[in-house]
């Protein structure tokens, strides 16, 4: 089985340039592009990872570091194979397809969306792999959901293209953005490339253009990407640009005691700046109303509750917390 890839051009050299992602390869016939996952053909570039599954599970929302999206929901979680970041491709269990027959197993979009409808998830969200890489299947896995009134949500490293964010964004909801750090060094050493600042504008047009919920995931490496004025510089970018209600969650990208002080740093300069929701990694953590303090969601055992909303509302002081909680757009409580 093969597909041809939807967002590819004709060069007049005989090329194809694919637009999934913000690469933009231009592949001559067999020629594979950067995700590994895509390959020059005479009639266009194919899709080697189409419909391939490398996991599916049925789970809570939070999973995903989405906190503020459909809380004590149940989600379909499900992926695919590729990355579009060189160092995830080497270091991730996703970067390459299974040579053993067994392990290429595929799954039909509208199959995937049925399952969900059938088993009762609240939504669907791609959850393995690069979004970017298998895009046309993330596509129409999106429009059959919602199809079916199924939210939808991706985790991603940002590397979705103008283009394909055009196509994904009508049917998209929720978005867990996995940000590396704020400088071209941080990118660099935990990404593999220098020209990270594209990851930033899809962030900025998915919410201010598709509305689009956004949680913005850091993973403090020390020595790397916890120097105070860069986590300063992305503690400003999530809240002039993505506002101050944006969750942030920080998390210890590897053991030691000097990560886990960087971590405490990283939130506590976080709150300094203006952030109104940080979490860490540890379990139970409440999300509390910034104005008076009381529990708003309530979260022990793997469980989340909603316990002190009226919609979107603090009940104790009518703080507008701008929860998503609509599969419908909306804007911002704070915009009207």
């Amino acid at each position: 089985m093969s597909s041809l890839a939807t967002l590819a051009q004709p060069l007049a050299d005989g090329r194809f340039q694919c637009l999934a992602c913000q690469w933009q390869c231009s592949l001559a016939a067999d020629e594979p592009g950067r995700c590994r996952m895509r390959v020059g053909r005479t009639d266009g570039i194919e899709l080697l990872n189409y419909g391939m599954i490398s996991g599916a599970a049925i789970g809570p929302i939070e999973d995903h570091r989405l906190w503020h999206f459909f809380p004590d929901t149940t989600v379909l979680a499900i992926g695919g194979w590729g990355y579009a970041l060189p160092l995830d491709q080497q270091r991730g269990q996703y970067g390459s397809l299974p040579v053993e027959p067994a392990k290429r197993r595929r799954l039909d979009p509208q199959r995937a969306a049925d399952f969900a409808l059938e088993r009762l998830c609240r939504g669907v969200v791609w959850a393995f792999g690069e979004p970017a890489v298998n895009f046309e299947y993330v596509l129409a896995l999106m429009q059959l959901s919602r199809a079916a009134s199924r939210y939808t949500a991706i985790v991603t490293s940002g590397l979705l293209s103008s283009e394909a964010l055009a196509e994904l964004g009508p049917y998209l909801n929720g978005i867990s953005l996995d940000l590396r750090g704020f400088s071209d060094n941080a990118y660099q050493r935990l990404g593999g490339i220098s020209n990270w600042r594209p990851i930033l504008r899809f962030a900025e047009e998915a919410q201010q253009r598709w509305k689009c919920h956004i949680e913005i995931t850091t993973r403090i490496h020390h020595g790397v990407n916890d120097h105070p004025d860069e986590l300063r510089e992305l503690v400003h970018w999530i809240k002039t640009t993505l506002g101050e209600e944006t969750p942030w969650h920080v998390l210890p990208g590897d053991a030691g005691s000097e990560t886990a002080a960087a971590t405490m740093r990283a939130r506590r300069i976080g709150h300094e700046g203006g952030l109104q929701f940080i979490y860490g990694a540890e379990p139970n953590q409440p999300t509390r109303c910034p104005l008076c303090h009381a529990t708003l969601i309530s979260r022990q055992q793997g469980m989340s509750r909603r316990v002190g909303l009226d919609g979107n509302r603090c009940t104790n002081c009518g703080y507008a917390a701008n929860f998503y909680l609509s599969i419908f757009k909306h804007h911002r409580e704070s915009e009207t």
